[in-house]
């Protein structure tokens, strides 16, 4: 059988430091995921149902339970590039964090249901930047569920 615990705070062991439940609440993280371009798979999530591999750096990650606001929310975007590309851009660069914007995509603003990013790399001296699908890209949203 389930239980519930409530409270309206939490304190450690001398009471010296304490937190409201609802400031941890409203802290926590409600949506993240790991998507991995290049095997095409999720390889971790929570409040992730399902996500769309558009093309080269643009996904969208579906909330499994909707956020109250299109747009009172925070996102984190940011990408780990694990292979060296063989003879493609990337190739001979450092492999690490390039980046990433969160917006409405291309035909439509943002929504309570999902969010849209784009992974990119940066310039460098022989080539521009561009889109491009990499070995693990992160999304975090912060904000409240509805």
């Amino acid at each position: 059988m389930a239980s519930i615990l409530r409270v309206n705070t939490l304190t450690d062991a001398s009471s010296n430091n304490s937190t409201a439940v609802s400031v941890i609440n409203q802290g926590t993280v409600k949506h993240w995921v790991n998507y991995d371009f290049t095997s095409a798979a999720i390889d971790g999530s929570v409040n992730s149902s399902s996500g769309t591999d558009h093309s080269a750096g643009h996904y969208t990650s579906n909330f499994t339970s909707n956020l109250t606001s299109a747009t009172d929310r925070c996102h984190t975007v940011n990408v780990w590039n694990t292979n060296d590309q063989g003879g493609g851009s990337l190739a001979g660069n450092e492999r690490g964090a390039s980046g990433g914007s969160v917006k409405g995509n291309s035909t439509s603003a943002m929504t309570t249901s999902s969010v849209y990013a784009e992974f990119l790399y940066g310039a460098n001296a022989s080539s521009n930047g561009d889109h491009n699908d990499f070995s693990a890209a992160f999304i975090s949203t912060l904000g409240d569920l509805a």
